[in-house]
């Protein structure tokens, strides 16, 4: 199993490049993760400004917040559990733009295929 900061890490590996290019055009927009204790920003934006850092890079300002625990991070990686199934069991909270959040999927499909398969 991976741990919060080695998903961030391959998230942050998967918006670089051209494939980061690709998840921006269907993205595009910021989101700020909070899971468990720690915070985690991803920005797609833009084309040029597509990263992932560890914190609120957003000051709260985020197009969409995503509130889980580490268990159910790991679960939606795992594709235990599909992001929109979480949040109807009440696993995730969402605040801001749902179309956001209902490309959430492809963020993690992403970050998914930058994970070495003995962390999934």
């Amino acid at each position: 199993m991976s741990s919060t900061a080695e998903v961030f890490a391959a998230m942050k590996e998967a918006v670089v490049g051209d494939g980061g290019k690709a998840l921006q055009r269907k993205f595009k927009g910021s989101a700020t993760f909070a899971v468990g204790d720690k915070m985690y920003s991803l920005d797609l934006s833009s084309p040029t400004s597509c990263n992932v850092s560890e914190g609120d890079a957003f000051d709260g300002k985020a197009d969409l917040k995503i509130i889980c625990t580490e268990e159910v991070m790991g679960k939606m990686i795992r594709k235990e559990v599909q992001p929109q199934q979480a949040f109807m069991k009440g696993m995730l909270k969402i605040k801001g733009k749902m179309n956001l959040a209902m490309k959430l999927t492809a963020v993690l499909a992403a970050t998914r295929k930058k994970l070495p398969s003995s962390k999934l």
